[in-house]
């Protein structure tokens, strides 16, 4: 099974990847969550609000959908 740090989206995970030298204690701490979650819902706000700082993506600009199921952050789901 897919973990959410494999389904991030290719330009969210370069832009996580290239905060690592400058951030190394957040990016490290992020990319170990994301690897050890299966579902979007296991993230905490705290999480997600990682997500959104390391994605370089404009709080103002992530809707509470993108909050609640990861649309823009997640590639989507081929299963049915």
């Amino acid at each position: 099974m897919k973990t959410i740090y494999d389904r991030l989206k290719p330009d969210i995970l370069a832009s996580i990847n290239a905060d690592e030298q400058q951030f190394p204690y957040t990016t490290k701490a992020l990319k170990k969550k994301l690897k050890d979650s299966i579902c979007w819902e296991q993230l905490s706000i705290g999480d997600i609000r990682s997500i959104v700082i390391h994605s370089h993506h404009k709080i103002i600009e992530v809707d509470h959908f993108d909050f609640m199921f990861g649309d823009k952050f997640l590639i989507k789901d081929e299963q049915n």
